[in-house]
Protein backbone atom coordinates (compact mmCIF):
# COMPACT_ATOMS: atom_id res chain seq x y z
CA UNK A 1 0.00 0.00 0.00
CA UNK A 2 5.51 2.80 4.63
CA UNK A 3 6.52 6.27 4.49
CA UNK A 4 7.99 8.62 2.00
CA UNK A 5 7.84 12.30 1.39
CA UNK A 6 6.30 14.07 -0.16
CA UNK A 7 3.28 12.06 -1.30
CA UNK A 8 2.34 13.00 -4.82
CA UNK A 9 -0.40 11.92 -7.05
CA UNK A 10 0.03 9.91 -10.10
CA UNK A 11 -1.41 6.72 -11.38
CA UNK A 12 0.17 3.48 -10.60
CA UNK A 13 1.55 1.65 -13.50
CA UNK A 14 -0.35 -1.50 -14.32
CA UNK A 15 -2.68 -1.47 -11.45
CA UNK A 16 -4.87 -3.88 -13.20
CA UNK A 17 -2.72 -6.77 -12.51
CA UNK A 18 -2.10 -6.28 -8.93
CA UNK A 19 -4.18 -6.76 -5.93
CA UNK A 20 -4.67 -3.63 -3.96
CA UNK A 21 -2.85 -3.54 -0.72
CA UNK A 22 -2.97 -0.47 1.50
CA UNK A 23 0.47 -1.35 2.80
CA UNK A 24 2.00 -1.54 -0.62
CA UNK A 25 0.05 1.01 -2.51
CA UNK A 26 -0.95 4.28 -1.19
CA UNK A 27 -1.61 7.21 -3.11
CA UNK A 28 -2.35 10.34 -1.19
CA UNK A 29 -3.02 10.77 2.31
CA UNK A 30 -5.24 8.15 3.67
CA UNK A 31 -7.67 6.68 1.37
CA UNK A 32 -7.67 4.33 -1.36
CA UNK A 33 -5.89 6.62 -3.64
CA UNK A 34 -2.36 6.19 -4.78
CA UNK A 35 -0.02 8.68 -3.38
CA UNK A 36 2.62 9.92 -5.59
CA UNK A 37 6.04 10.57 -4.36
CA UNK A 38 7.96 13.45 -5.79
CA UNK A 39 10.15 11.41 -8.05
CA UNK A 40 11.59 12.14 -11.41
CA UNK A 41 10.13 9.00 -12.88
CA UNK A 42 6.74 10.11 -14.24
CA UNK A 43 5.75 6.66 -15.38
CA UNK A 44 6.53 5.08 -12.05
CA UNK A 45 4.37 7.58 -10.27
CA UNK A 46 1.54 7.05 -12.63
CA UNK A 47 1.69 3.32 -12.38
CA UNK A 48 1.41 3.06 -8.69
CA UNK A 49 -1.65 5.13 -8.58
CA UNK A 50 -3.86 2.57 -10.22
CA UNK A 51 -2.52 -0.20 -8.21
CA UNK A 52 -2.92 1.59 -5.07
CA UNK A 53 -6.50 2.28 -5.23
CA UNK A 54 -7.22 -0.80 -6.66
CA UNK A 55 -4.37 -2.34 -5.06
CA UNK A 56 -4.05 -3.31 -3.70
CA UNK A 57 -4.76 -2.25 -3.36
CA UNK A 58 -4.42 -0.97 -4.27
CA UNK A 59 -5.73 1.03 -5.97
CA UNK A 60 -6.28 3.52 -9.40
CA UNK A 61 -4.15 3.29 -12.50
CA UNK A 62 -0.99 1.56 -11.63
CA UNK A 63 2.18 3.42 -11.22
CA UNK A 64 5.19 2.89 -9.09
CA UNK A 65 5.78 5.16 -6.24
CA UNK A 66 2.16 5.55 -5.55
CA UNK A 67 0.50 3.80 -2.80
CA UNK A 68 -3.00 3.34 -1.99
CA UNK A 69 -5.52 3.80 0.63
CA UNK A 70 -3.99 6.16 2.94
CA UNK A 71 -0.71 4.45 2.97
CA UNK A 72 2.33 5.62 1.29
CA UNK A 73 5.07 3.19 0.70
CA UNK A 74 8.71 3.54 0.05
CA UNK A 75 9.90 2.96 -3.50
CA UNK A 76 11.66 -0.20 -2.37
CA UNK A 77 8.58 -1.60 -0.70
CA UNK A 78 6.48 -0.68 -3.69
CA UNK A 79 8.76 -2.54 -6.05
CA UNK A 80 8.70 -5.62 -3.86
CA UNK A 81 4.94 -5.53 -3.81
CA UNK A 82 4.84 -5.07 -7.56
CA UNK A 83 6.93 -8.17 -7.99
CA UNK A 84 4.58 -10.18 -5.85
CA UNK A 85 1.46 -8.70 -7.36
CA UNK A 86 2.72 -9.04 -10.87
CA UNK A 87 3.31 -12.75 -10.51
CA UNK A 88 0.92 -13.61 -7.79
CA UNK A 89 -1.90 -11.17 -7.81
CA UNK A 90 -2.05 -9.92 -11.33
CA UNK A 91 -5.55 -9.89 -12.56
CA UNK A 92 -5.04 -8.63 -16.00
CA UNK A 93 -2.36 -11.10 -16.83
CA UNK A 94 -3.98 -13.79 -14.87
CA UNK A 95 -6.60 -14.05 -17.50
CA UNK A 96 -4.34 -13.79 -20.50
CA UNK A 97 -6.34 -16.35 -22.42
CA UNK A 98 -9.68 -14.71 -21.72
CA UNK A 99 -10.97 -12.61 -24.57
CA UNK A 100 -12.51 -9.53 -22.99
CA UNK A 101 -14.98 -7.48 -24.99
CA UNK A 102 -17.52 -4.84 -24.17
CA UNK A 103 -20.31 -7.33 -24.83
CA UNK A 104 -19.40 -10.89 -23.78
CA UNK A 105 -21.02 -13.73 -25.73
CA UNK A 106 -24.50 -14.65 -24.60
CA UNK A 107 -23.36 -18.12 -23.57
CA UNK A 108 -20.76 -16.65 -21.26
CA UNK A 109 -23.24 -14.18 -19.79
CA UNK A 110 -25.57 -17.06 -18.93
CA UNK A 111 -22.90 -18.75 -16.81
CA UNK A 112 -22.35 -17.49 -13.31
CA UNK A 113 -20.57 -18.51 -10.17
CA UNK A 114 -23.11 -19.42 -7.48
CA UNK A 115 -21.89 -16.84 -4.98
CA UNK A 116 -23.17 -16.63 -1.45
CA UNK A 117 -22.83 -13.00 -0.48
CA UNK A 118 -21.25 -12.20 2.87
CA UNK A 119 -22.33 -15.16 5.00
CA UNK A 120 -18.87 -16.50 5.76
CA UNK A 121 -19.79 -18.03 9.09
CA UNK A 122 -22.72 -19.97 7.65
CA UNK A 123 -20.60 -21.10 4.71
CA UNK A 124 -17.89 -22.43 7.02
CA UNK A 125 -20.49 -24.22 9.12
CA UNK A 126 -22.01 -25.83 6.04
CA UNK A 127 -18.56 -26.82 4.81
CA UNK A 128 -17.84 -28.59 8.07
CA UNK A 129 -21.13 -30.46 7.91
CA UNK A 130 -20.94 -31.45 4.24
CA UNK A 131 -17.19 -31.89 3.81
CA UNK A 132 -17.21 -29.45 0.91
CA UNK A 133 -14.36 -26.92 0.61
CA UNK A 134 -14.89 -23.15 0.48
CA UNK A 135 -13.73 -20.65 -2.14
CA UNK A 136 -13.66 -17.14 -0.68
CA UNK A 137 -13.42 -13.97 -2.77
CA UNK A 138 -12.55 -10.70 -0.97
CA UNK A 139 -12.81 -7.48 -2.95
CA UNK A 140 -14.43 -4.07 -3.32
CA UNK A 141 -16.82 -2.46 -5.77
CA UNK A 142 -14.48 0.44 -6.61
CA UNK A 143 -11.39 -1.72 -7.14
CA UNK A 144 -10.15 -1.87 -10.78
CA UNK A 145 -8.34 -5.21 -10.38
CA UNK A 146 -11.53 -6.65 -8.90
CA UNK A 147 -13.49 -5.44 -11.91
CA UNK A 148 -10.93 -7.03 -14.20
CA UNK A 149 -11.31 -10.34 -12.40
CA UNK A 150 -15.09 -10.14 -12.71
CA UNK A 151 -15.09 -9.52 -16.46
CA UNK A 152 -12.46 -12.14 -17.24
CA UNK A 153 -11.77 -14.96 -14.79
CA UNK A 154 -15.24 -15.03 -13.26
CA UNK A 155 -16.72 -15.24 -16.76
CA UNK A 156 -14.50 -18.13 -17.84
CA UNK A 157 -16.67 -21.27 -18.32
CA UNK A 158 -13.92 -23.66 -17.18
CA UNK A 159 -13.28 -21.68 -14.01
CA UNK A 160 -17.01 -21.41 -13.31
CA UNK A 161 -17.41 -25.16 -13.73
CA UNK A 162 -14.66 -25.91 -11.23
CA UNK A 163 -16.14 -23.57 -8.63
CA UNK A 164 -19.11 -25.94 -8.38
CA UNK A 165 -16.87 -28.17 -6.27
CA UNK A 166 -16.81 -25.41 -3.63
CA UNK A 167 -19.11 -23.39 -1.45
CA UNK A 168 -18.35 -20.03 -3.04
CA UNK A 169 -18.45 -16.91 -0.87
CA UNK A 170 -18.38 -13.34 -2.21
CA UNK A 171 -17.18 -11.00 0.53
CA UNK A 172 -17.25 -7.31 -0.31
CA UNK A 173 -14.94 -5.24 1.87
CA UNK A 174 -17.85 -2.97 2.82
CA UNK A 175 -20.05 -5.80 4.01
CA UNK A 176 -20.68 -5.88 7.76
CA UNK A 177 -17.89 -7.87 9.40
CA UNK A 178 -15.86 -8.10 6.19
CA UNK A 179 -12.77 -6.37 7.58
CA UNK A 180 -12.81 -8.67 10.59
CA UNK A 181 -12.88 -11.69 8.30
CA UNK A 182 -10.12 -10.12 6.25
CA UNK A 183 -7.97 -9.91 9.35
CA UNK A 184 -8.87 -13.47 10.30
CA UNK A 185 -7.72 -14.83 6.94
CA UNK A 186 -4.76 -12.48 6.62
CA UNK A 187 -5.95 -10.83 3.43
CA UNK A 188 -4.52 -7.39 2.73
CA UNK A 189 -5.10 -6.66 -0.92
CA UNK A 190 -8.16 -6.47 -3.11
CA UNK A 191 -8.89 -8.87 -4.69
CA UNK A 192 -7.92 -12.02 -2.82
CA UNK A 193 -9.20 -15.52 -3.60
CA UNK A 194 -8.63 -18.20 -0.95
CA UNK A 195 -9.41 -21.92 -1.05
CA UNK A 196 -10.31 -23.33 2.38
CA UNK A 197 -10.64 -26.92 3.51
CA UNK A 198 -13.98 -28.10 4.95
CA UNK A 199 -12.65 -27.35 8.42
CA UNK A 200 -11.77 -23.78 7.47
CA UNK A 201 -8.00 -24.16 7.05
CA UNK A 202 -6.35 -22.37 4.15
CA UNK A 203 -5.26 -24.67 1.33
CA UNK A 204 -3.97 -21.88 -0.88
CA UNK A 205 -4.68 -18.37 -2.09
CA UNK A 206 -4.88 -18.27 -5.84
CA UNK A 207 -2.78 -15.90 -7.90
CA UNK A 208 -4.73 -14.52 -10.79
CA UNK A 209 -1.42 -14.00 -12.53
CA UNK A 210 -1.44 -17.73 -13.08
CA UNK A 211 -2.42 -18.53 -16.64
CA UNK A 212 -6.19 -18.82 -16.94
CA UNK A 213 -5.80 -22.26 -18.50
CA UNK A 214 -4.04 -23.48 -15.36
CA UNK A 215 -6.46 -22.10 -12.77
CA UNK A 216 -9.17 -24.77 -13.19
CA UNK A 217 -6.55 -27.45 -12.52
CA UNK A 218 -5.42 -25.59 -9.42
CA UNK A 219 -9.01 -25.43 -8.20
CA UNK A 220 -9.41 -29.16 -8.75
CA UNK A 221 -6.21 -29.77 -6.81
CA UNK A 222 -7.29 -27.49 -3.97
CA UNK A 223 -10.76 -29.03 -3.76
CA UNK A 224 -9.41 -32.51 -3.12
CA UNK A 225 -6.58 -31.52 -0.82
CA UNK A 226 -6.37 -31.56 2.99
CA UNK A 227 -2.75 -30.45 3.31
CA UNK A 228 -2.75 -26.82 4.42
CA UNK A 229 -0.66 -24.02 2.99
CA UNK A 230 0.92 -23.58 6.43
CA UNK A 231 2.25 -27.13 6.23
CA UNK A 232 3.51 -26.57 2.69
CA UNK A 233 5.25 -23.32 3.64
CA UNK A 234 6.86 -24.95 6.68
CA UNK A 235 8.30 -27.76 4.56
CA UNK A 236 9.38 -25.29 1.88
CA UNK A 237 11.37 -23.33 4.44
CA UNK A 238 12.84 -26.41 6.11
CA UNK A 239 13.57 -28.64 3.11
CA UNK A 240 12.17 -27.83 -0.35
CA UNK A 241 13.33 -31.22 -1.62
CA UNK A 242 10.64 -32.83 0.53
CA UNK A 243 7.84 -31.08 -1.38
CA UNK A 244 5.55 -33.20 -3.53
CA UNK A 245 4.58 -32.50 -7.13
CA UNK A 246 1.23 -31.20 -5.88
CA UNK A 247 2.98 -28.92 -3.39
CA UNK A 248 5.01 -27.38 -6.20
CA UNK A 249 1.85 -26.73 -8.22
CA UNK A 250 0.29 -25.01 -5.22
CA UNK A 251 3.37 -22.85 -4.67
CA UNK A 252 3.67 -21.98 -8.34
CA UNK A 253 0.11 -20.64 -8.38
CA UNK A 254 0.24 -19.06 -4.92
CA UNK A 255 -0.61 -15.37 -4.47
CA UNK A 256 2.87 -14.19 -3.49
CA UNK A 257 3.02 -10.61 -2.31
CA UNK A 258 -0.46 -10.78 -0.78
CA UNK A 259 0.10 -12.75 2.41
CA UNK A 260 0.92 -10.35 5.28
CA UNK A 261 0.22 -12.91 7.99
CA UNK A 262 2.94 -15.31 6.93
CA UNK A 263 5.31 -12.74 5.45
CA UNK A 264 5.29 -9.53 7.43
CA UNK A 265 8.58 -8.61 5.77
CA UNK A 266 9.08 -8.68 2.01
CA UNK A 267 12.66 -9.85 2.50
CA UNK A 268 11.43 -13.02 4.23
CA UNK A 269 9.17 -13.86 1.32
CA UNK A 270 11.91 -13.00 -1.17
CA UNK A 271 14.34 -15.30 0.60
CA UNK A 272 11.89 -18.20 0.48
CA UNK A 273 11.12 -17.62 -3.20
CA UNK A 274 14.86 -17.64 -3.95
CA UNK A 275 15.15 -20.93 -2.06
CA UNK A 276 12.31 -22.37 -4.13
CA UNK A 277 14.06 -21.25 -7.31
CA UNK A 278 17.06 -23.39 -6.42
CA UNK A 279 15.00 -26.48 -5.65
CA UNK A 280 12.16 -26.27 -8.20
CA UNK A 281 11.83 -29.52 -10.19
CA UNK A 282 11.16 -27.85 -13.54
CA UNK A 283 13.51 -25.44 -15.43
CA UNK A 284 10.71 -23.06 -16.36
CA UNK A 285 9.52 -23.01 -12.76
CA UNK A 286 13.08 -22.36 -11.60
CA UNK A 287 13.30 -19.34 -13.89
CA UNK A 288 9.90 -18.05 -12.79
CA UNK A 289 10.78 -18.22 -9.10
CA UNK A 290 14.25 -16.80 -9.70
CA UNK A 291 12.95 -13.78 -11.58
CA UNK A 292 10.28 -13.23 -8.96
CA UNK A 293 12.89 -13.39 -6.20
CA UNK A 294 15.02 -10.72 -7.88
CA UNK A 295 12.01 -8.48 -8.34
CA UNK A 296 11.04 -8.88 -4.69
CA UNK A 297 14.51 -8.24 -3.29
CA UNK A 298 15.94 -5.58 -5.61
CA UNK A 299 16.58 -2.11 -4.16
CA UNK A 300 14.89 0.95 -5.63
CA UNK A 301 15.75 4.55 -4.78
CA UNK A 302 13.43 7.53 -4.28
CA UNK A 303 13.64 8.44 -7.96
CA UNK A 304 12.43 5.01 -8.99
CA UNK A 305 15.77 3.67 -10.17
CA UNK A 306 16.33 -0.01 -9.47
CA UNK A 307 19.73 -1.25 -8.33
CA UNK A 308 20.76 -4.88 -8.74
CA UNK A 309 23.56 -6.66 -6.96
CA UNK A 310 26.07 -8.46 -9.15
CA UNK A 311 24.33 -11.72 -8.37
CA UNK A 312 20.91 -10.35 -9.19
CA UNK A 313 22.15 -8.87 -12.46
CA UNK A 314 23.63 -12.22 -13.44
CA UNK A 315 20.35 -13.95 -12.66
CA UNK A 316 18.43 -11.54 -14.90
CA UNK A 317 21.00 -11.89 -17.70
CA UNK A 318 20.94 -15.69 -17.43
CA UNK A 319 17.19 -16.31 -17.32
CA UNK A 320 15.34 -13.39 -18.90
CA UNK A 321 16.49 -14.08 -22.50
CA UNK A 322 15.15 -17.64 -22.26
CA UNK A 323 11.84 -16.44 -20.84
CA UNK A 324 11.39 -13.79 -23.52
CA UNK A 325 12.17 -16.20 -26.36
CA UNK A 326 9.63 -18.76 -25.16
CA UNK A 327 6.01 -17.73 -25.88
CA UNK A 328 4.79 -20.05 -23.13
CA UNK A 329 7.18 -18.70 -20.50
CA UNK A 330 6.63 -15.11 -21.55
CA UNK A 331 2.88 -15.61 -21.12
CA UNK A 332 3.41 -17.26 -17.74
CA UNK A 333 5.48 -14.29 -16.59
CA UNK A 334 3.49 -11.62 -18.42
CA UNK A 335 2.61 -9.56 -15.36
CA UNK A 336 6.19 -9.27 -14.19
CA UNK A 337 7.47 -8.57 -17.70
CA UNK A 338 4.98 -5.78 -18.29
CA UNK A 339 5.19 -4.23 -14.87
CA UNK A 340 8.87 -4.14 -14.07
CA UNK A 341 10.68 -5.77 -16.94
CA UNK A 342 11.96 -2.36 -17.97
CA UNK A 343 13.36 -1.72 -14.49
CA UNK A 344 15.19 -5.02 -14.40
CA UNK A 345 16.76 -4.48 -17.83
CA UNK A 346 17.60 -0.82 -17.24
CA UNK A 347 19.42 -1.78 -14.04
CA UNK A 348 21.83 -4.08 -15.90
CA UNK A 349 25.38 -2.96 -16.73
CA UNK A 350 25.48 -1.17 -20.07
CA UNK A 351 26.79 -3.18 -22.97
CA UNK A 352 25.86 -5.52 -25.78
CA UNK A 353 24.07 -7.94 -23.48
CA UNK A 354 21.85 -5.22 -22.06
CA UNK A 355 21.14 -3.83 -25.54
CA UNK A 356 20.04 -7.25 -26.75
CA UNK A 357 17.71 -7.66 -23.77
CA UNK A 358 16.23 -4.21 -24.39
CA UNK A 359 15.44 -5.24 -27.96
CA UNK A 360 13.99 -8.63 -26.93
CA UNK A 361 11.88 -7.10 -24.18
CA UNK A 362 10.58 -4.44 -26.55
CA UNK A 363 9.52 -7.07 -29.09
CA UNK A 364 7.81 -9.16 -26.42
CA UNK A 365 5.88 -6.20 -25.01
CA UNK A 366 4.86 -5.11 -28.50
CA UNK A 367 3.55 -8.60 -29.25
CA UNK A 368 1.56 -8.67 -25.99
CA UNK A 369 0.04 -5.30 -26.76
CA UNK A 370 -0.90 -6.34 -30.30
CA UNK A 371 -2.49 -9.65 -29.26
CA UNK A 372 -6.28 -9.33 -29.83
CA UNK A 373 -6.88 -12.27 -27.48
CA UNK A 374 -5.64 -10.21 -24.56
CA UNK A 375 -8.00 -8.06 -22.52
CA UNK A 376 -8.04 -4.30 -22.96
CA UNK A 377 -6.30 -3.98 -19.64
CA UNK A 378 -3.55 -6.48 -20.44
CA UNK A 379 -2.86 -4.75 -23.73
CA UNK A 380 -2.81 -1.37 -22.01
CA UNK A 381 -0.34 -2.64 -19.44
CA UNK A 382 1.92 -4.07 -22.12
CA UNK A 383 1.86 -0.73 -23.94
CA UNK A 384 2.78 1.04 -20.74
CA UNK A 385 5.63 -1.41 -20.42
CA UNK A 386 6.87 -0.23 -23.81
CA UNK A 387 6.66 3.38 -22.67
CA UNK A 388 8.63 2.61 -19.52
CA UNK A 389 11.30 0.75 -21.47
CA UNK A 390 11.69 3.61 -23.94
CA UNK A 391 11.83 6.18 -21.17
CA UNK A 392 14.58 4.31 -19.35
CA UNK A 393 16.67 3.40 -22.37
CA UNK A 394 16.67 6.36 -24.71
CA UNK A 395 13.46 8.36 -24.57
CA UNK A 396 9.84 8.10 -25.65
CA UNK A 397 9.58 8.71 -29.40
CA UNK A 398 6.75 10.44 -31.23
CA UNK A 399 5.59 7.19 -32.84
CA UNK A 400 5.10 5.57 -29.44
CA UNK A 401 3.26 8.63 -28.13
CA UNK A 402 0.97 8.48 -31.15
CA UNK A 403 0.32 4.78 -30.53
CA UNK A 404 -0.61 5.49 -26.89
CA UNK A 405 -3.10 8.18 -27.90
CA UNK A 406 -4.66 5.92 -30.56
CA UNK A 407 -4.89 3.05 -28.12
CA UNK A 408 -6.50 5.10 -25.36
CA UNK A 409 -9.07 6.37 -27.85
CA UNK A 410 -9.85 2.74 -28.76
CA UNK A 411 -10.14 1.76 -25.09
CA UNK A 412 -12.50 4.65 -24.42
CA UNK A 413 -14.65 3.59 -27.38
CA UNK A 414 -14.60 -0.19 -26.87
CA UNK A 415 -14.97 -0.32 -23.09
CA UNK A 416 -18.72 0.16 -23.11
CA UNK A 417 -19.55 -2.04 -20.14
CA UNK A 418 -19.40 -0.41 -16.67
CA UNK A 419 -17.19 -3.14 -15.22
CA UNK A 420 -14.84 -3.16 -18.20
CA UNK A 421 -14.45 0.63 -17.96
CA UNK A 422 -13.77 0.38 -14.26
CA UNK A 423 -11.04 -2.17 -14.92
CA UNK A 424 -9.11 -0.18 -17.53
CA UNK A 425 -9.97 3.53 -17.83
CA UNK A 426 -7.78 4.70 -14.95
CA UNK A 427 -4.84 2.83 -16.46
CA UNK A 428 -5.52 4.33 -19.84
CA UNK A 429 -5.44 7.78 -18.26
CA UNK A 430 -2.15 6.93 -16.62
CA UNK A 431 -0.73 5.88 -19.97
CA UNK A 432 -1.51 9.34 -21.33
CA UNK A 433 0.06 10.95 -18.31
CA UNK A 434 3.18 8.83 -18.71
CA UNK A 435 3.82 10.22 -22.18
CA UNK A 436 3.44 13.74 -20.82
CA UNK A 437 -0.16 14.41 -21.84
CA UNK A 438 -1.71 15.17 -18.47
CA UNK A 439 -4.40 17.38 -19.97
CA UNK A 440 -5.74 14.44 -21.97
CA UNK A 441 -5.46 12.18 -18.93
CA UNK A 442 -7.40 14.66 -16.81
CA UNK A 443 -10.07 15.03 -19.49
CA UNK A 444 -10.58 11.26 -19.62
CA UNK A 445 -10.91 11.06 -15.84
CA UNK A 446 -13.28 14.02 -15.62
CA UNK A 447 -15.57 12.32 -18.13
CA UNK A 448 -15.55 9.19 -15.98
CA UNK A 449 -16.40 11.19 -12.85
CA UNK A 450 -19.60 12.23 -14.55
CA UNK A 451 -20.82 8.71 -15.34
CA UNK A 452 -19.11 6.13 -13.10
CA UNK A 453 -20.75 4.63 -10.01
CA UNK A 454 -17.28 4.78 -8.43
CA UNK A 455 -16.64 8.43 -9.27
CA UNK A 456 -14.76 8.92 -6.00
CA UNK A 457 -12.00 6.69 -7.25
CA UNK A 458 -11.33 8.97 -10.21
CA UNK A 459 -11.70 12.07 -8.03
CA UNK A 460 -8.85 10.77 -5.91
CA UNK A 461 -6.66 10.48 -8.99
CA UNK A 462 -7.56 14.02 -9.95
CA UNK A 463 -6.63 15.14 -6.46
CA UNK A 464 -3.28 13.51 -6.97
CA UNK A 465 -2.77 15.26 -10.29
CA UNK A 466 -3.59 18.61 -8.71
CA UNK A 467 -1.16 17.99 -5.88
CA UNK A 468 1.61 17.13 -8.28
CA UNK A 469 0.82 20.23 -10.30
CA UNK A 470 1.22 22.34 -7.18
CA UNK A 471 -2.46 23.32 -6.96
CA UNK A 472 -2.95 22.60 -3.27
CA UNK A 473 -6.49 23.94 -2.97
CA UNK A 474 -7.70 21.89 -5.93
CA UNK A 475 -6.03 18.80 -4.49
CA UNK A 476 -7.79 19.26 -1.16
CA UNK A 477 -11.08 20.01 -2.89
CA UNK A 478 -10.93 16.85 -4.99
CA UNK A 479 -9.97 14.80 -1.91
CA UNK A 480 -12.98 16.20 -0.04
CA UNK A 481 -15.32 15.52 -2.94
CA UNK A 482 -13.97 11.98 -3.22
CA UNK A 483 -14.67 11.34 0.45
CA UNK A 484 -18.16 12.81 0.23
CA UNK A 485 -18.98 10.62 -2.78
CA UNK A 486 -17.47 7.42 -1.36
CA UNK A 487 -19.84 4.52 -0.67
CA UNK A 488 -19.64 1.80 1.94
CA UNK A 489 -18.47 1.96 5.58
CA UNK A 490 -14.92 0.69 5.14
CA UNK A 491 -14.43 2.69 1.96
CA UNK A 492 -15.72 5.89 3.58
CA UNK A 493 -13.32 5.51 6.51
CA UNK A 494 -10.41 5.07 4.12
CA UNK A 495 -11.39 7.98 1.91
CA UNK A 496 -12.03 10.19 4.94
CA UNK A 497 -8.56 9.37 6.22
CA UNK A 498 -7.10 10.23 2.83
CA UNK A 499 -8.96 13.53 2.78
CA UNK A 500 -7.74 14.41 6.26
CA UNK A 501 -4.14 13.50 5.52
CA UNK A 502 -4.29 15.56 2.34
CA UNK A 503 -5.43 18.57 4.36
CA UNK A 504 -2.67 18.08 6.93
CA UNK A 505 -0.04 17.73 4.25
CA UNK A 506 -1.06 20.53 1.92
CA UNK A 507 -2.66 23.12 4.23
CA UNK A 508 -1.10 22.42 7.65
CA UNK A 509 -1.61 25.98 8.91
CA UNK A 510 -5.39 25.78 8.51
CA UNK A 511 -6.29 24.25 11.88
CA UNK A 512 -10.02 24.53 11.28
CA UNK A 513 -9.69 22.53 8.06
CA UNK A 514 -7.59 19.94 9.85
CA UNK A 515 -10.18 19.66 12.62
CA UNK A 516 -13.09 19.34 10.19
CA UNK A 517 -11.37 16.68 8.09
CA UNK A 518 -10.31 14.75 11.21
CA UNK A 519 -13.87 14.89 12.51
CA UNK A 520 -14.91 13.14 9.32
CA UNK A 521 -12.61 10.20 10.05
CA UNK A 522 -13.92 9.74 13.58
CA UNK A 523 -17.50 10.15 12.45
CA UNK A 524 -17.14 7.41 9.85
CA UNK A 525 -15.35 5.09 12.26
CA UNK A 526 -18.05 5.65 14.86
CA UNK A 527 -20.81 4.57 12.49
CA UNK A 528 -19.60 0.95 12.53
CA UNK A 529 -18.85 -0.20 16.10
CA UNK A 530 -17.29 -3.53 15.17
CA UNK A 531 -15.19 -2.31 12.27
CA UNK A 532 -11.69 -1.66 13.58
CA UNK A 533 -9.96 -4.40 11.64
CA UNK A 534 -7.66 -4.95 8.67
CA UNK A 535 -7.74 -2.18 6.05
CA UNK A 536 -9.85 0.09 8.24
CA UNK A 537 -7.50 -0.33 11.17
CA UNK A 538 -4.36 0.22 9.10
CA UNK A 539 -5.83 3.25 7.36
CA UNK A 540 -6.82 4.88 10.66
CA UNK A 541 -3.48 4.03 12.27
CA UNK A 542 -1.62 5.77 9.47
CA UNK A 543 -3.95 8.73 9.76
CA UNK A 544 -3.32 8.88 13.51
CA UNK A 545 0.44 8.89 12.95
CA UNK A 546 0.08 11.73 10.46
CA UNK A 547 -2.09 13.65 12.90
CA UNK A 548 0.47 13.31 15.68
CA UNK A 549 3.22 14.51 13.36
CA UNK A 550 1.09 17.44 12.21
CA UNK A 551 0.34 18.44 15.81
CA UNK A 552 4.02 18.40 16.78
CA UNK A 553 5.01 20.60 13.85
CA UNK A 554 2.07 23.01 13.89
CA UNK A 555 1.29 23.64 17.57
CA UNK A 556 -1.82 21.53 17.23
CA UNK A 557 -2.20 20.52 20.86
CA UNK A 558 -5.62 22.11 21.27
CA UNK A 559 -7.01 20.46 18.15
CA UNK A 560 -5.48 17.14 19.15
CA UNK A 561 -7.02 17.38 22.62
CA UNK A 562 -10.49 17.90 21.18
CA UNK A 563 -10.05 14.98 18.81
CA UNK A 564 -8.85 12.71 21.61
CA UNK A 565 -12.09 13.38 23.50
CA UNK A 566 -14.10 12.34 20.46
CA UNK A 567 -11.85 9.34 19.90
CA UNK A 568 -12.51 8.07 23.42
CA UNK A 569 -16.23 7.84 22.66
CA UNK A 570 -15.64 6.15 19.33
CA UNK A 571 -13.23 3.63 20.81
CA UNK A 572 -15.63 2.85 23.64
CA UNK A 573 -18.00 1.47 21.03
CA UNK A 574 -15.23 -0.46 19.33
CA UNK A 575 -14.12 -1.77 22.70
CA UNK A 576 -17.57 -3.12 23.58
CA UNK A 577 -17.73 -4.98 20.30
CA UNK A 578 -14.29 -6.47 20.76
CA UNK A 579 -14.80 -7.34 24.42
CA UNK A 580 -17.25 -10.05 23.44
CA UNK A 581 -14.48 -11.89 21.61
CA UNK A 582 -11.80 -11.20 24.18
CA UNK A 583 -9.95 -8.76 21.94
CA UNK A 584 -8.39 -5.57 23.20
CA UNK A 585 -9.75 -2.24 22.08
CA UNK A 586 -6.63 -1.35 20.08
CA UNK A 587 -8.45 1.73 18.79
CA UNK A 588 -7.54 3.33 22.14
CA UNK A 589 -3.87 3.34 21.16
CA UNK A 590 -4.53 6.00 18.51
CA UNK A 591 -3.25 9.54 18.94
CA UNK A 592 -0.63 8.42 21.45
CA UNK A 593 3.08 9.26 21.34
CA UNK A 594 5.13 6.63 19.54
Amino acid sequence: MSTSTPRRTRMARSAASWSIDPDALTWRSGTVVPTLRQTKDRRRKAAVFCLVLASNISLLPAARGWGMQGTFVSEETMMRRIAGFALAASIAFATASCNQSAEPPAATQAQEIAWRHGDVEDALAEAKETGKPVLLYWGAEWCPPCAQMKVTLFKDPDFIAKTQDFITVYLDGDTEGAQKWGEHFGTSGYPTVIALSPDGEEITRLSSSTMASELPELLTLAAGRSRTINAVMADAKADPSSLSAEDWKILSGFDWGNDPKRFAEAKDEGALIAKLAEAAPDPAMKRRFALMAVAREAKTDDDGNMTLTAGQAKTVQDILPTILKSPAEAASNQALISYIGSDLVAALPKGAGRDALVADLGKTLAAMHADPKQSLLDRTTALRGQVALAEKTGGIGDDLKTEVRKWVAKVDKDAGDELVRKSVISYAAVALDEIGDRDAARKLLLAEVGKSQSSYYYMSVLSGFAQEDGDKMAAVDWARKAYEAAKGPATRVQWAADYSRTVMELTPADKDAVRISADAVLAELGKSPDSYYQRTRRSVERWSEALMAWSAKNDGGEVLGELKSQLAKVCAGQGKAKAATGESASCASLMQPA
